[in-house]
């Protein structure tokens, strides 16, 4: 007889004896008149999602991005080869993927320009999509904009350095810096440029059609911009968020529980999150539709047991983070001790320790800026002690 239980609690329980299943399913809600709320079969693999205007993208675990709902200008139409993409975007009426070797491929609506990716088209590591423009990260901090510029939403501010993070809205552009500040160009007659003050900590940026959201390392989220449906105005308690996404009037929040929050305009119930509201890692918004993405179960033995002693893992600071953590943990006697980095299909990323310690208060550091955007478990183990914790890294 098997249990189910979110991976999170299974592998505090027993570690060593779950068989790790794939789940990865999508969740959507709120306007379906184009079907962009039915996801196709089989609705399971998926590792990211994207929303534009009326359709859905969903990137499938083995590079391969399905895109249903709305495709009057060929926006659910991958080109070949679908295969070894790792990142999805989606503007009005057009799509983009990231491919592993930093190139960009658009499909879709290209009436403004805004799926001719300018040359060279090398070196992406994020993209983003606007109602007629893109963005695009390039490995060397800068970002590169493209199709409709009227209110220059495509030229990045000097100095264009020192970014890790894009995102696009309706005729206006965002740029996370290093340094936790956002720099915003394009339309402002809504106030979408005008960002609050402190400009400062934040770790994650969204923007809907004339508003944006900042996710701050304290975990609360910060709305600007245009507000007459109240997409702005964040419900409490505002923390413990590690993820946002935003809809043409509509803001999302992912809680580190796994919850989404939802706010703003609702007409279509874009806002009603589905029971049961859990196990999400990941969220998108479209115009008047909502997409959640599952993480990952685990089936466990009934008979497993949590496991005694004073094996722990303190904390993972800062949690979210943004390429690196420091994390605290504790060894109850002298021998072997293994402090791991797993992602969510079970996969070994990184081994940060595997030798002898003394007991008492041990540190590492958590390099994770060559990783993808997600959760991470930490697993401590030494003897038969286990404990596990998990890590937020946001891009």
């Amino acid at each position: 007889m098997k249990a189910r239980f979110s991976v999170f609690a299974a592998l505090l329980l027993c570690f060593s004896h779950a068989a790790i299943a794939q789940d990865g399913s999508i969740v959507a809600w709120g306007y379906n008149n184009y079907g962009q709320c039915d996801v196709p079969e089989p609705n399971s693999y998926f590792v990211a999602v994207a929303a534009g205007a009326d359709h859905s993208l969903g990137l499938r675990a083995d590079g391969s991005i399905v895109g249903w709902g709305n495709n009057s200008h060929g926006e659910c139409d991958v080109p070949d080869p679908n295969s070894n993409f790792m990142a999805v975007a989606a503007g009005l009426y057009h799509s983009l993927g990231l491919k592993t070797d930093g190139t960009i491929v658009c499909w879709g609506d290209n009436g403004f320009g805004q799926c001719d990716v300018p040359e060279p088209n090398s070196g992406f590591v994020a993209v983003a999509g606007a109602s007629q423009h893109s963005l695009a990260l390039r490995a060397d901090s800068s970002i590169v904009g493209w199709g409709d510029n009227a209110w220059g939403q495509c030229d990045t501010p000097s100095p264009n350095s020192g970014f890790i993070g894009v995102a696009a809205g309706g005729l206006h552009s965002y740029g996370l810096k290093a340094d936790g500040s956002i720099v915003a160009w394009g339309a402002n007659y809504w106030g979408q440029c005008d960002l609050p003050e402190p400009n400062s900590d934040f770790i994650a940026i969204a923007s809907g059609l004339y508003h944006g959201l900042g996710l701050k390392t304290d975990s609360s989220l910060v709305g600007w911009g245009y507000n007459n449906h109240g997409q702005c105005d964040v419900p409490e308690p505002n923390s413990n968020f590690t993820g946002a996404a935003s809809g043409l009037y509509h803001g999302l929040g992912l809680k580190i529980d796994g919850s989404i929050v939802a706010w703003g305009y609702n007409d279509f119930g874009q806002c009603d999150v589905p029971s049961p509201n859990s196990a999400f890692a990941g969220l998108a918004g479209g115009y008047r539709h909502s997409l959640g993405l599952k993480y990952i179960e685990v089936s466990v033995e009934d008979y497993c047991s949590p496991v005694p002693g004073p094996l722990s893992i303190g904390s993972v600071t800062p949690n979210p983070f943004l390429s690196i953590a420091a994390i605290s943990f504790q060894t109850g006697g002298a021998g072997s001790v293994v402090l791991e980095v797993y992602d969510l299909s079970g996969r070994l990323v990184e081994t940060l320790a595997d030798e002898p310690m003394t007991p008492g208060e041990h540190s590492l550091v958590f390099d994770g800026s060559g990783l993808s955007a997600g959760i991470y478990l930490i697993r401590l183990r030494s003897g038969s002690q286990t404990a596990t914790a998990r890590a937020v890294l946001i891009r």
